[in-house]
């Protein structure tokens, strides 16, 4: 289950998918097809960081590139 805050398009869920489950079957040496991958999005004012909603922080932060979250999110997931 990969657990994220709501707000990315179709293509952007995905690729994530797409990633993590090749990453997944590579990592464990099994086919694709056994991967399976659940996305449960929640509202940024559901999520907490650093003792501050997420929407606070979103509400006071620059606009990040097109995709930037996805992949800092897909490598922290790699990097466990």
């Amino acid at each position: 289950m990969i657990k994220i805050i709501e707000g990315r398009s179709p293509e952007r869920k995905r690729q994530l998918i797409e990633s993590v489950s090749q990453a997944m079957a590579d990592s464990l040496e099994m086919p694709l097809d056994a991967v399976r991958v659940l996305l449960h999005e929640y509202p940024a004012g559901h999520w907490g960081r650093g003792g501050r909603l997420v929407s606070d922080i979103l509400d006071r932060a620059p606009p990040e590139p097109p995709g930037a979250q996805v992949a800092d999110a897909t490598a922290k997931l790699l990097a466990n």
